[in-house]
């Protein structure tokens, strides 16, 4: 009788576990694509305009290292890219933009919404050699509710206001490794609104640029 109540149940229990190690892996993912979000964001806002200037410039170069972070940041894409036929680059998206806010009017001084007093340009952007939707030059973000879902074609109201912005977007799709032919892959983006810390706006560079970000025609 043992033996057969020991059958039945080590399948169940099996599944239990299995399925309860995936949604950690999942959470922790979250987790991870935040954390990545939130560093690379810090890194970018740093950067120190040269003396006598308020703008500071950022590189291919500091692109590039900013984004191989991602790796130590979270080493799950080392073993989760080459598990689909990636490279690890290509298992995760990370799109940098910076956002410049010139006001609508000098008259316009509605404090509870900014978003109807400024306008949001891009001033440069990534240019999509990683995948995923880029935020597109010449074409104003537009305010959405601050609950709303990420998007590249807008911001949160609550951001908009004088001065600049550094924009982080990161993408993850999880696809569980257990179970995957019955429960659906989950996309975790998360979006991070950064001002720049030394400087009045964020530049990039584009005499050094490679083909991983591109500035906008007027910056």
């Amino acid at each position: 009788m043992s033996i057969v109540e020991f059958a039945i149940v080590l399948p169940i229990l099996l599944v239990l576990m299995l399925g309860g190690t995936q949604v950690v892996t999942y959470i922790n993912a979250t987790r991870k694509v935040e954390l990545v979000a939130q560093s690379i964001s810090q890194m970018i806002s740093q950067m120190t305009p040269p003396k006598g200037s308020t703008i500071a410039t950022v590189t291919a170069a500091d692109l590039h290292y900013s984004y191989d972070a991602a790796i130590v940041l979270f080493p799950y894409l080392l073993k989760d890219g080459p598990r689909q036929g990636l490279q690890w680059w290509q298992d995760i998206v990370i799109n940098y933009t910076s956002v410049a806010f010139t006001q609508k009017s000098a008259n316009c001084t509605d404090s509870a919404d900014m978003s109807a007093c400024y306008t949001a340009n891009v001033v440069w952007t990534s240019t999509g050699t990683y995948g995923g939707d880029k935020r597109l030059c010449a074409t104003p973000l537009q305010p959405a509710d601050n609950t709303a879902p990420p998007s590249a074609g807008t911001l949160p109201r609550s951001v908009f206001g004088p001065g600049s912005l550094i924009v982080i977007d990161v993408a993850f799709t999880f696809n569980p490794t257990f179970g995957a032919k019955f429960f659906p892959a989950s996309r975790v983006a998360r979006s991070v609104y950064v001002q720049p810390r030394y400087a009045t706006l964020v530049t990039y560079d584009a005499t050094t640029s490679d083909g991983i970000a591109s500035k906008c025609p007027g910056y």
